[in-house]
Formats: C-alpha cells, sequence, structure tokens
C-alpha cells in the first residue's frame, strides 16, 4: 500500500531531493503550495506531512495540518541556523542536509503510528457497538506504550482517564450478561462522543475504561474529565460515574504503567468521596526505567 507524504513547499531542490529519498519505497511524495492551505488535499489519503517552518507561510501551513487533522503527524523541515523547532508541537525534525537514511526512517516510522493509530480508533468504535467482541487489549497496550515514548522523545504531554460507572458492581448483579454487555457498549459510546477524535477511548477491564489523550497537559485532561462527568449524568438509566486522571508534561521520564497507577489511584479517590466526579493523580515523574512489558 502506497503511503503519501505531503510536502508543502515547492522549492525544487527540496522536490527533488525528497523524492529521490524515497524512490524504491512504499512512500511517495505530494506537493502542495504552503500559501494555498489544504485546497484539494485529502489529509485521511496523508500518511505524514512535511513543511517547512522559517517562512510565514510554513508556519501558518503547520497550524493549518494541525487544526484540520490533529492526528496527522508533521514533520518540520529545519536548517542548522533556524530557530528552535521546539517550539511548535511537532511529531519529528529533519534538519538540513538531508541524508536518506534519515527521511525514510523518520517517514516509515510516522506512517506505522499513524496507521496503528488510526486501526486503534477504528477498534474502539467497534467495540462501542459491539463490546462482547472486545479485541485483545494488548494490541492498544502496545500502541499506548508507543505514544508514551514518543510523548518522552519529542516532549509533549499525554494524559490518561480511567473511568467507571459508580456503583457498577451492585448495578451489573441485577443484569444478565447481554444487559450488562449492552449497557457497557453505551457507557463506552458515550465516552468516545466526548472526547476528541485523536484521544483513544477503550474497554480497561470488566467495569473500567480507559481514555488516553495525547497533546494533552494536566489542565486539559483535568476539563475533559469534568465533561464525561457531566455527560454520564445525562444517561437515561441516571448513571453516574467517577473518573480517575493522570498526566505527563514529557520531562523527565514515565511509563505507561505508571501512567495507569496514577490514574487508578485518582479514581479510588474520587469514588472514596462519593463518586460523580473528577480526581487528578499529583504529576510524577519515573527517574528510573520500568519494564515495557
Amino acid at each position: 500500500m502506497t503511503q503519501r507524504i505531503l510536502l508543502l513547499d515547492t522549492s525544487p531542490p527540496l522536490v527533488a531531493a525528497l523524492r529521490r529519498f524515497l524512490k524504491g519505497t512504499s512512500m511517495e511524495v505530494q506537493v502542495a503550495a504552503p500559501a494555498g492551505g489544504l485546497d484539494g488535499v485529502d489529509l485521511g489519503q496523508i500518511s505524514v506531512a512535511a513543511v517547512r517552518p522559517s517562512t510565514p507561510e510554513g508556519k501558518r501551513a503547520f497550524e493549518a495540518l494541525r487544526t484540520a487533522d490533529p492526528a496527522l503527524p508533521v514533520v518540520l523541515l529545519v536548517d542548522e541556523e533556524d530557530e528552535p523547532a521546539g517550539r511548535l508541537p511537532a511529531d519529528g525534525t529533519l534538519v538540513a542536509p538531508l541524508t536518506r537514511t534519515a527521511v525514510v526512517s523518520l517517514f516509515r516510522s510516522l506512517a506505522r503510528l499513524r496507521a496503528e493509530a488510526e486501526l486503534g480508533r477504528t477498534l474502539a468504535r467497534q467495540v462501542a457497538a459491539h463490546p462482547a467482541g472486545l479485541p485483545d487489549y494488548e494490541f492498544f497496550k502496545k500502541l499506548l506504550l508507543v505514544e508514551v515514548k514518543r510523548s518522552r522523545r519529542y516532549h509533549y504531554p499525554v494524559s490518561l482517564a480511567l473511568l467507571a460507572v459508580d456503583g457498577w458492581a451492585e448495578r451489573a448483579a441485577r443484569l444478565d450478561e447481554p444487559l450488562r454487555s449492552s449497557l457497557l457498549g453505551e457507557v463506552l459510546a458515550l465516552v468516545a462522543s466526548g472526547v476528541r477524535d485523536i484521544d483513544l477511548p477503550l474497554l480497561y477491564d470488566a467495569e473500567r475504561i480507559l481514555v488516553f489523550m495525547p497533546h494533552t497537559d494536566a489542565l486539559g485532561a483535568r476539563t475533559a474529565a469534568d465533561r464525561l462527568v457531566k455527560r454520564a449524568r445525562a444517561h437515561p438509566g441516571g448513571l453516574t460515574a467517577s473518573v480517575g486522571v493522570a498526566s505527563f508534561d514529557g520531562e523527565g521520564t514515565m511509563s505507561f504503567s505508571a501512567l495507569v497507577r496514577g490514574a487508578a489511584d485518582a479514581l479510588v479517590a474520587a469514588q472514596s468521596k462519593g463518586g460523580d466526579r473528577a480526581e487528578h493523580a499529583p504529576l510524577r515523574q519515573r527517574r528510573e526505567r520500568e519494564p515495557v512489558s
């Protein structure tokens, strides 16, 4: 399957170099002028985008990409004398002079992450509709491990929330298996419709729903968690929910398992206060390396 790399730059030397580097791979370059915006570009067919942020047009193109499709990986093409690229929340940076190894490796890795994230969202939608057919959680865990590693490498924040219906054990005990699955599917669909397209909601276990939120700091995660609590109250079955949230600011070290523990502890705290609320775990950075399995 061909993977399209969108280059928002029409410089002939740059276009020629990228096409030469990607020749013989599964990737091809699609060129568009940064000043022209994204007119005529189907971002759903794009695996990775690349821009030069050193020009006003390039910066506007970057902002347009983030607005149009926050989940699309964006690479910055910079010269050594350019301002630090870290000021823009990109997914990768290539510094001139470009080499084939660097270009192919970065584009290929980001294209794979794009495909895996889309597959994860598709499976989450399927689970919301048919919770009894829940796929192997290990697939999602591997995807989330990669996302946490990316946040450490590129220094962007990530957050994770665990949601549980208050009094679920007592409520579930009164329902047979089909009705329990149906109710849990309704709650998962409610959660999925209340978060962004780039967030990944899924069933974590028999009674908790996990929401992974990339590019989301503690304040943004708390806002999202409060919104989910309010949405649960609107369920016709008279539900309330508790949510525990943990965040990582992208600095230091943090593991996926540490995020889960933080969110689980915060969820217990919310439930111990009577439920129908969200609690946020204190930010903890793990200096020691934890196993990724």
